[in-house]
């Protein structure tokens, strides 16, 4: 069997709580031997849990990084804070989820951009 790396997974997801080891085993059964698992919105939480759940593990790592949805609710301590704990941490590989969507618009553009 093939060995896959799963390089967008959402593990730190509250609806993972009751199972995350589950579904990470049955990830594994499939295939899937290392995981990033990406800091997504809600300001810096999603990416402190990302982090967390990476620190579990270790053949998953963590993102930093908000969702163009949630644009909005950055500010200049708000990157500071993920750009501390992109340094901070060693399980940290890469920054995002970050980009620009503008088909469901839920974060005005210029604050995207």
């Amino acid at each position: 069997m093939a060995e896959l790396f799963d390089t967008h997974a959402h593990l730190d997801f509250p609806a993972f709580d009751e199972d995350r080891d589950e579904v990470i085993g049955r990830a594994r059964e499939a295939g899937g031997r290392r995981i990033v698992t990406i800091g997504s919105g809600g300001g810096t939480e999603s990416s402190r849990r990302a982090i967390a759940v990476a620190d579990t593990d270790p053949d998953i790592w963590a993102t930093v990084g908000v969702h163009p949805h949630d644009a909005k609710l950055m500010d200049e301590d708000a990157i500071a804070g993920l750009a501390e704990l992109a340094k901070a941490n060693s399980k940290v590989v890469g920054l995002g989820e970050i980009g620009l969507d503008y088909y469901r618009d839920l974060s005005p553009q210029k604050l995207q951009r």
